[in-house]
């Protein structure tokens, strides 16, 4: 998959006191990429809920829309009450980014 592949699409979330768009895109992955090092370790933490994996991902999704974010701010921002909602919503960004027959990264293909 090429970053030109994935849909120019997001999720809109209520957040941070208004309305904020959830994106993946190549920068996207890139970001957890660096923040985790590996691709497949941030999608493993994120499917165990960890509120790290919940912080990082949020962060990179929304600095597509805003260069200014940065984790602490999104930390900051979040609570307890706002990670069921998230989980969903970033599951559906995730869906709505991937071209058509790809799996997300991080997933293997069934055989």
């Amino acid at each position: 998959m090429k970053g030109i592949d994935l849909k120019s699409k997001g999720i809109k979330v209520n957040i941070f006191g208004g309305e904020r768009e959830l994106r993946f895109d190549m920068n996207t992955f890139c970001e957890l990429e660096e923040i985790y090092g590996d691709l497949n370790a941030a999608f493993d933490a994120l499917s165990e809920m960890k509120l790290k994996a919940v912080r990082a991902f949020v962060y990179a999704a929304l600095k597509s829309e805003d260069e200014t974010m940065t984790l602490t701010k999104v930390g900051r921002n979040l609570g307890i009450e706002d990670l069921e909602m998230l989980a969903s919503a970033l599951s559906s960004a995730l869906d709505l980014a991937m071209p058509e027959g790809e799996e997300e990264p991080g997933e293997e293909k069934a055989t």
